[in-house]
């Protein structure tokens, strides 16, 4: 089906919508009226429309992925971050962060000096499986970006693959998306109400995670929540148990990771 849109409706159309156009490009456009040549809106192959939804779906699924992603890198994380406490507990409260780099690890830290920057980076580096897990996030996301540019029927070469695949490998700091995984979670929780682990220790998510004994602590609290083992107590003293929250199920937290022209309406104008 075609729908002709006739240049003096057009010009309307132009004159009042916001951003469209201005008075007087709608009376240039009116006085031209009689020379224009139609266009017409024609819907486009539903067979090609279809795969595109299909593709558009599927890119925003592996992009909700990326949270159970971020979830298992935290979890091998945990070994790491004991092991570097026990190893080196002079380094327990360095602020750092880390990210993909290529198929391993890169620690990153205004703070640490290159020696002890080194040393955390090849401990995280030998732990296999965060490195799988960190690997997955980007693989997702890469995977992600490029349905979605197969959405919108400008499929990536392979040059544009490889500086995608760059940019998937700076698009988080995990110790950074972790402490806005919590805070957003603190946010879905009563604010009027404390929440306590099964220590009796006060679960506190918007503590910064970017340390080893803080995102540990985050973790603990993390998954106290999870298990539906954390008392809440209201402030006037009663307490309820059962509340579960999984602190990586946020949408919001997440990398919105697309391309930027993904604005197919599966129509195009022909002249």
């Amino acid at each position: 089906m075609a729908l002709s849109i006739d240049p003096t409706n057009a010009a309307v159309l132009t004159a009042t919508q916001p951003g469209l156009g201005s008075a007087s490009r709608m009376q240039a456009f009116a006085e031209d009226s009689a020379s224009a040549v139609p266009a017409t809106l024609a819907a486009d192959d539903p067979k090609a429309d279809a795969a595109k939804l299909a593709n558009a779906l599927k890119a925003l699924s592996l992009n909700l992925k990326l949270g159970s992603d971020a979830e298992h890198v935290a979890s091998a994380l945990v070994s790491s971050m004991q092991e570097l406490i026990a190893q080196r507990p002079d380094l327990a409260n360095a602020q750092f962060d880390f990210q993909a780099d290529n198929g391993s690890i890169k620690v990153t830290s205004n703070s640490l000096r290159d020696s002890d920057r080194k040393w955390l980076q090849d401990m995280l580096n030998s732990n296999g499986a965060l490195v799988q897990a960190v690997n997955t996030f980007h693989d997702d996301a890469v995977a992600s970006y490029s349905t979605a540019a197969d959405s919108s029927g400008s499929s990536l070469t392979n040059d544009q693959l490889d500086s995608v695949s760059k940019q998937a490998d700076n698009l988080v700091g995990f110790m950074e998306l972790f402490k806005r995984f919590g805070t957003d979670a603190t946010r879905n929780l009563n604010s009027q109400d404390s929440f306590y682990d099964s220590d009796g220790a006060k679960i506190d998510l918007t503590q910064n995670p970017e340390t080893a004994t803080g995102f540990l602590s985050f973790m603990h609290g993390a998954q106290a929540l999870a298990n539906g083992t954390a008392a809440d107590v209201s402030p006037s003293g009663r307490v309820f148990y059962g509340t579960k929250i999984n602190v990586f199920d946020n949408w919001d937290a997440l990398p919105q990771f697309y391309p930027s022209d993904m604005t197919s309406l599966g129509v195009h104008v022909i002249v």
